[in-house]
């Protein structure tokens, strides 16, 4: 009979380590799939931080080449300028070398109360 209760007895243990080793396995994928599902979740907002740093990128580097070609045409604007006000001087300088009455006339003093418009404070009249 202790042969029999022997045999019950392992073939009890034997059920309780099989059924043990059954709900640890149960237990690893449920774990498994918790982070397979996390993972996803990660994944996907991943996917969308990486979609919206690429709308910035992209509006970022629109920004720079439009402020690239502002830039381009304001040099270009400044050129014309600086090119108008030398062709000024220069005929202006000849102006003067050649005729007496405007040397004179630009060299008389300006009036105060015309000074006083280009002044920081306006000039007193009196």
């Amino acid at each position: 009979m202790t042969t029999k209760l022997i045999a019950a007895l392992c073939v009890v243990i034997a059920f309780l380590v099989l059924g043990l080793t059954a709900y640890h396995y149960k237990l690893a994928a449920r774990d498994a799939v918790t982070a397979m599902e996390a993972a996803k979740r990660s994944l996907a907002t991943a996917l969308e931080v990486n979609a919206d740093n690429e709308k910035a990128m992209t509006a970022q580097a629109n920004a720079q080449a439009k402020a690239d070609r502002l830039a381009a045409d304001l040099a270009d604007e400044i050129d014309i300028a600086n090119q108008s006000a030398l062709a000024v001087a220069r005929t202006l300088a000849d102006l003067r070398m050649k005729n007496a009455d405007v040397d004179s006339y630009l060299k008389a003093p300006v009036p105060g109360a015309l000074r006083g418009l280009y002044a920081d404070k306006p000039a007193d009249p009196h």
